[in-house]
This record gives C-alpha cells, structure tokens and sequence, in this order.
C-alpha cells in the first residue's frame, strides 16, 4: 500500500491514476525516451540514477532489458563495466545531473557531445535524467515502485 490512502496499490501507476492526465503523459514521455534512446540506454540511465539515489531496491524495476547481475552492478559501480565510450559519457552526465545537477557545466555537454551524440540527443538524454529523478524520487517518496 502507498503512503497515499488513495492509492491501494504499490503501483506507480495507479499513483499516476489519482492525477488528471498524469497516467498518460508520463506513459508517453517513457516510450517517446525509450524509442529514441534505446530500451538499453533508457534503462542504464534509470539503473544509475536509482543507485546514486541509493534506491537500490528499484533496480530490479528499473533494468528492463540489462541483465539482473549487470544492473546491479551498474547501480553500485558503473565505471567497472565494459560499457561503450557513449555509454560511459552519458553515465557521467547523468550520474553528475542526479548528485549535483547545478554543477553542469557546458563542458559536461560538450563531452557527451564528443562521444557521438548531437544537440537533439543530448536533450533527450537530459530528459531521461530527469524523467529518472523524477520517477524514482517519487516512487520513493510515496512507497511505490518506480515503474
């Protein structure tokens, strides 16, 4: 049960349900990021946004389609993974705009520029960031899973 007596559920979505139109923008903002990121980087964006958070426990919410023992790890220390330049750029964009987001700078963006991204993908990834923070913060705050 939520935190919210109107909510009997654990579900984010119901959480979503008891605002107007909340449900559906929310469903549409995480399948436009999903389709234009990728199912991969969506979910490692939202599995290290989860562990700087230190919500560990929504993981397992969060990995889509990463491996359970790689999205753990990914949570708890990303920089130990094989992962592409790309990946490890947008990892410390978005690890940085979740610990202390006022601390962007255009250097953080130009170097996920430099990795292969253009402005409309850097957007989108800043996007997912704070689609990530967002979800989770409120997931957290009112007992429910992130997703």
């Amino acid at each position: 049960m939520s935190r919210l007596r109107m909510v009997s559920s654990k579900r984010f979505d119901d959480l979503l349900r008891t605002a107007p139109g909340a449900l559906e923008a929310d469903t549409a903002m995480r399948r436009l990021l999903v389709e234009q990121l990728t199912a991969r980087l969506f979910s490692l964006i939202g599995v290290v946004v989860a562990g700087c958070l230190r919500c560990d426990p929504f993981v397992e919410a969060l990995r889509g389609p990463l491996d359970r023992d790689f999205a753990a790890q990914a949570a708890s220390d990303w920089r130990s993974l094989g992962l592409t330049a790309l990946e490890k750029a947008v990892l410390e964009y978005a690890e940085k705009g979740t610990v202390d987001e006022a601390a962007v700078r255009r250097r953080d963006v130009d170097e996920v520029r430099n990795a292969g991204l253009n402005d409309r993908d850097v957007l989108l990834i800043a996007t997912a960031i704070a689609y990530h923070n967002y979800a989770i913060r409120m997931a957290a705050a009112f007992d429910v899973d992130p997703l």
